[in-house]
């Protein structure tokens, strides 16, 4: 049997933590379990922070990106012969 993996990517808030509940909910009817999850920071935005480092130099640390949230789904795959 080979292992079959899907990789999904939510937004780390209220919305996209409620997205991520459902969609593993719905995949879990369908076998999938999940095998890994991170929540990963995506630094800053290099255009959003020189325009506002340009206007204020300490308004450029509001540049940064949301968190996001990654996780691995995986599930044997069934194979018939």
């Amino acid at each position: 049997m080979a292992k079959e993996y899907k990789t999904l990517v939510f937004k780390d808030t209220v919305e996209g933590r409620k997205k991520m509940a459902e969609e593993i909910d719905e995949l879990a009817n369908d076998e999938w379990e999940l095998k890994t999850k991170e929540i990963s920071d995506q630094g800053y935005d290099a255009s959003k922070t020189c325009c506002l480092g340009a206007l204020f130099l300490p308004l450029a640390l509001l540049g940064k990106k949301e968190k996001i949230i990654t996780i691995v789904m995986e599930r044997e795959r069934k194979t018939t012969l």
